[in-house]
């Protein structure tokens, strides 16, 4: 492996008989954040009388887009044959990706072997890393001495709390003495909740940024997911979400499908700040509220 910025080049070499093989496996960059456009490079280096074919490589993770349209390359330099693809790469989950395996059918005197290249992992971040250097450390708070008007006031702050503590002490020991009964209002549905928060969205689909918008609509949507099932949706990535949803027998597969696919469409948006049209957030709010009542459709059958 050589080097970790902006590119990584993995290599490994092979032995086919009497022919040299080294392939290569090159990242560039080598990390990229939600969206970002990343260059998939393999490349082969083989002795003029070997014969490289089609490669194969394996679908990649659904977190991944990958695109193969580019056709291979073969050439002749130096009395070596040089073979090369390119695939591009985009992301739409965090942290380690890994790379889907591939490999190289070689023919060398009239025989055909497979060689693997050597694997690799990309690595995606939620933000485009700052340059080192730019910020300067934290040297901590200044510490100063108080002035008497500082001890004053503090006194102050002490009286007024200790009235308003009085108070609320006196308004506690009041309610208790009356007793009387307060009425309990019933829970409202989770779906009322979830289409409130769209209503007041799509209100200010014109208005708010984007990436505003698609963090307010993810949060209304992990929320009315949290109270619907027992997954945290609050606190796990969409990826960690749809796995543990995909274990709930109670959740609806094709409620999950909807969930997931607008919840990516949002955090795609949100993290690559994309500036989309009014008619296209409003049609990703129409995907949105297909999803209330599908997640759990059993939920309150006898």
């Amino acid at each position: 492996m050589r080097g970790t910025e902006p590119r990584r080049v993995i290599e490994r070499e092979e032995t086919l008989g009497s022919s040299h093989v080294r392939l290569r496996s090159e990242l560039n960059p080598a990390r990229g954040t939600l969206g970002d456009r990343i260059v998939w490079r393999l490349s082969a280096s083989l002795d003029a009388g070997a014969k490289p074919e089609t490669a194969l490589v394996d679908s990649p993770p659904p977190s991944l887009e990958m695109d193969g349209s580019k056709r291979a390359i073969a050439k002749m330099d130096r009395g070596r044959i040089k073979w090369s693809r390119e695939y591009v790469l985009r992301a739409f989950d965090l942290g380690a990706v890994e790379l889907p395996r591939a490999a190289l059918p070689i023919v060398v005197a009239g025989r055909t072997d497979t060689l693997e290249f050597p694997r690799d992992t990309l690595f995606v971040d939620s933000l485009t890393q700052a340059a080192g250097g730019a910020i300067r450390p934290d040297r901590g708070p200044i510490q100063t001495p108080l002035r008497p008007v500082d001890y004053i006031v503090l006194g102050v702050v002490v009286l007024v709390i200790a009235g308003l503590a009085a108070l609320l002490i006196g308004a506690w020991v009041r309610a208790r003495r009356r007793k009387q009964a307060v009425p309990v209002p019933a829970p409202e549905p989770p779906e009322r909740i979830f289409e409130r928060a769209l209503e007041a969205l799509e209100g200010d689909v014109a208005t708010l940024p984007r990436d505003v918008f698609y963090e307010r609509l993810a949060h209304a949507l992990r929320a009315y997911t949290a109270s619907v099932t027992r997954a945290p949706a609050l606190d796990l990535t969409t990826a960690e979400l749809d796995k543990a949803l995909g274990r709930d027998p109670a959740v609806s597969a094709k409620g999950r499908e909807a969930l997931i696919a607008t919840l990516r469409r949002a955090d795609l948006a949100k993290f690559a700040r994309f500036e989309d049209e009014v008619a296209e957030a409003k049609g990703i709010l129409r995907e949105a509220r297909s999803v209330s009542g599908r997640l759990v459709p059993q939920l309150g059958a006898p």
